[in-house]
């Protein structure tokens, strides 16, 4: 097989996509881009990167580019993504994949026109416990799909992150930062999303950060900013194959419960707790823990399962990189592409629309 040749944008979330790179096999790493020098120079000796750059047209440029990988913040993803598929390299980008689904949308039909493969980081498919559940609910685990019902309470305001994930209009905010991922989950598992009714919130409008104070101060010392982006929402999701999902997402909360996914169907219950499967369907006397097969597991559990499980999504990508464009689609578990990014923006889209008409709102 062909070693395919990689660069990685943006070296902060970034770090985690270097370090999925590096344990792919027939892919090699070879270029590293950031605009902030120092923080990019320091990765990139640290990976043992041979190439760093400060303008992402220069990685560009170069032929021996195969793969490009985003990991740059969502207001950048456009423009990186659509120049990445102009000098004809497959891309990987970070999510949300874009501002907006018309964003995502542009995206794909590029990518598509090109025959370029083409993913998004939706590594959560590969989490153990996402595709065991992804299995059973295929071998009819749950009989008829009726409710999932997805919780996420996170103890500091979102607005805390600062920067442009604190700012709505540079894609900002729990619903497209975070929440999206269960997003992508639940179209995975159970097909498309017809509609929706959603309550969005900025509960935090004003942020109060402590900053070290200066050398012989005694009293802390507090930064303030205005956070735009919501950090709290409340959405009900109607599928077009049946059933409902309520996804209720809260920060600021002054706890850490952490997330929890439950899925009911009319012959069995799912219930995925920060990574941990459970369930009981109809004739079973206990509801108990589930053992996945180790051939879902990710090595060094439990230690990063995001920088493995997004491992799997690139050795897929890998994959359909080497085979015939024509066999392609042929490939089983393809990695989640930009039409599954644009089908997610849709339903991010359609959440903030119903969020300020009070209404429900088509996808």
């Amino acid at each position: 097989m062909k070693t395919i040749r990689a660069a990685v944008i943006g070296t902060g979330w970034g770090q985690m996509h270097i370090d999925a790179l590096r344990r792919v096999k027939n892919v090699e790493l070879v270029a590293l881009c950031d605009n902030n020098a120092a923080r990019g120079q320091e990765v990139a000796k640290n990976a043992k990167v041979a190439k760093f750059f400060r303008d992402y047209d220069e990685v560009l440029a170069q032929d021996e580019i195969d793969l490009v990988s985003i990991a740059t913040p969502p207001a950048t993803q456009k423009e990186i993504a659509l120049k990445s598929i102009f000098a004809k390299k497959h891309v990987l980008c970070e999510t949300p994949l874009g501002l907006n689904a018309r964003e995502a949308q542009g995206l794909l039909e590029a990518a598509q026109a090109r025959g370029l493969v083409h993913a998004v980081a939706y590594q959560t498919r590969y989490l153990p416990s996402y595709a065991f559940a992804k299995e059973l609910i295929e071998e009819d685990y749950l009989g008829t799909f009726l409710r999932a019902s997805v919780n996420m309470t996170l103890e500091r305001p979102w607005g805390t992150n600062g920067n442009w994930a604190a700012d709505e209009t540079r894609g900002g905010g729990i619903l497209a930062d975070v929440a999206i991922h269960f997003i992508d989950a639940l179209r995975w598992w159970f097909g498309p999303i017809e509609s929706v009714m959603a309550d969005c919130h900025t509960l935090f409008p004003e942020i109060r950060v402590a900053v070290p104070a200066d050398k012989g101060e005694k009293e802390a010392k507090y930064e303030k900013w205005r956070a735009t982006a919501d950090d709290a929402f409340l959405a009900l999701l109607r599928f077009s194959g049946g059933g409902r999902a309520i996804l209720n997402f809260v920060s600021g909360a002054r706890h850490e419960a952490g997330w929890t996914i439950a899925l009911y169907g009319s012959r069995g219950s799912l219930l995925i707790t920060n990574g941990a499967l459970s369930g009981r369907r109809e004739g079973e006397r206990d509801f108990g823990q589930m053992e996945i097969p180790r051939r879902l597991e990710l090595p060094d559990r439990p230690r990063e399962p995001l920088m493995w499980s997004l491992q799997r999504l690139i050795e897929a990508m890998v994959a359909q990189i080497s085979a015939d464009k024509s066999s392609r689609e042929k490939i089983p578990n393809p990695p989640p592409s930009f039409r599954d990014g644009a089908h997610n923006l849709k339903i991010v889209d359609a959440i903030k629309r119903s969020s300020d008409d009070m209404m429900w709102v088509a996808v």
